[in-house]
This record gives structure tokens, sequence and C-alpha cells, in this order.
């Protein structure tokens, strides 16, 4: 009875955990907290009817995924990226993108690419909505979707956790610095690279890949 109570205990304690995150997590993508704002424990266990304790995992997490981080006697905060953080990120990020692009078109059978093909392009007409209208965060969603369901395409497990944890940072960055005005243009980048997968050209797909991250890459790193 003591295990049974103690393994629910835990695994309470995991969904308070995660529920913390991701609520912690959104408010930073939202803006609502900015770099350099403090997590106060006490405050957020309060907010989500919790002890300290998962509040303190959930940072923990966030620390993981480079959106906050702890200063010795005077506790967790969100972090202010720098030039370094974010070219960091993004080489990385563009390897792994580079390598999913050309294991899906080496690996894809048509008809395996054919189901791909279509859900980018269901998620480049929401991509093309959210452009008209403005929709900064509604782009974001869209924006990980496309680049997720190509690195889920290629079913490598591996791939994938490393990509997340580099998304997660550019989520931070896109919430914080792209304003509305480059949202079109963002989408177009996002439609050559869509074409150039379905015709299965790996050397223009990786270039026109590697070139779109790089733009936004070097444009992030001006405004820091």
């Amino acid at each position: 009875m003591q295990n049974q109570a103690a393994e629910q205990q835990t695994g309470h304690r995991k969904v308070f955990r995660e529920e913390i995150r991701n609520t912690i997590r959104e408010a930073i993508f939202k803006g609502e907290l900015r770099p350099g704002d403090r997590i106060i424990e006490t405050y957020w266990a309060k907010e989500m009817g919790v002890s300290q304790g998962p509040v303190r995992e959930a940072i923990r997490d966030l620390e993981a995924m480079g959106l906050v981080e702890t200063v010795p006697f005077k506790g967790s905060r969100v972090r202010s990226l720098t030039e370094k953080d974010i070219q960091d990120n993004y080489s990385v990020r563009i390897c792994l993108e580079s390598k999913s692009v050309r294991d899906v078109i080496g690996i894809l059978t048509d008809e395996e690419m054919n189901v791909l093909a279509q859900q980018l392009q269901d998620i480049l007409t929401q991509m093309d909505d959210c452009a008209k209208r403005g929709d900064l965060r509604a782009f974001t969603d869209c924006d990980t979707a496309f680049h997720r369901a190509l690195i889920d395409a290629t079913g490598n497990e591996v791939l994938l956790r490393l990509w997340e944890q580099c998304n997660m940072r550019n989520w931070f960055v896109v919430s914080a610095l792209t304003d509305a005005d480059s949202l079109k243009q963002l989408q177009s980048g996002h439609q050559r690279i869509f074409a150039a997968i379905c015709s299965r050209d790996e050397t223009v797909a990786t270039a026109t890949l590697e070139h779109h991250l790089t733009s936004l890459m070097e444009g992030f790193m001006k405004e820091v």
C-alpha cells in the first residue's frame, strides 16, 4: 500500500511539474515574463495551487531548455540571450535540419513523400493565413509544426530529441524578436523549402533551408 501511495504521489508530482513548466514557458513566450524577470517559486506555487517542490523541478526543466538561469543567492530568472547563444543554437539546428531534409529525400517512398507533402501544404496554408492576419503567436506554432514534420518523417528519435532542445530556445528568440511585418517573407522561405523537397532536389533543399535559418539567425543577432 505504501509503495502504491508513493507511486501515485510521484505521478501527481510529474503532472504538476509538467503543467507548471508549460505555464511558465507560455508566460515567457507571450512576453508576460521578460528577459531578466525573476521566477519566484512562492508566486507560482500559489498560482498553481501546489507546493514549492514541483515548481522547483519545473524551473530545472526550463533551465535545461535554455529559457531560465539560476544565479547563486539571487534565484532564477528568464535568460537574456547573447549573440553567442543564438549562434550556437542555430549552428546546431542547421546541422540537424539539414540531415532531416537529406534523410527525407533519400529514404521516403513516393507514397510517404506524398503524405508528408500534404501535411506540409496544410501547414503552409495555415501559415499564410497567420501571416495575412499578422498573428505572430499562431505563426510560430505553424513554423514549429513545419520543421517538426520534417524531423518526424525521418523516424529518428534521437534527432527529434536534439532538435526539440534547440527549438525550445528558438521559440523564445522568435517570440521575443520577430515582428509581424516579416511573417510573409518567412512564409515564402518555407514555400521554397517545400518545393525543393517535393522535387527531391537535395542540393537545393538543403541550401534553401540553410539560407533560411542563417538569415533568421543573423536577423535575431542584430536585435540583441
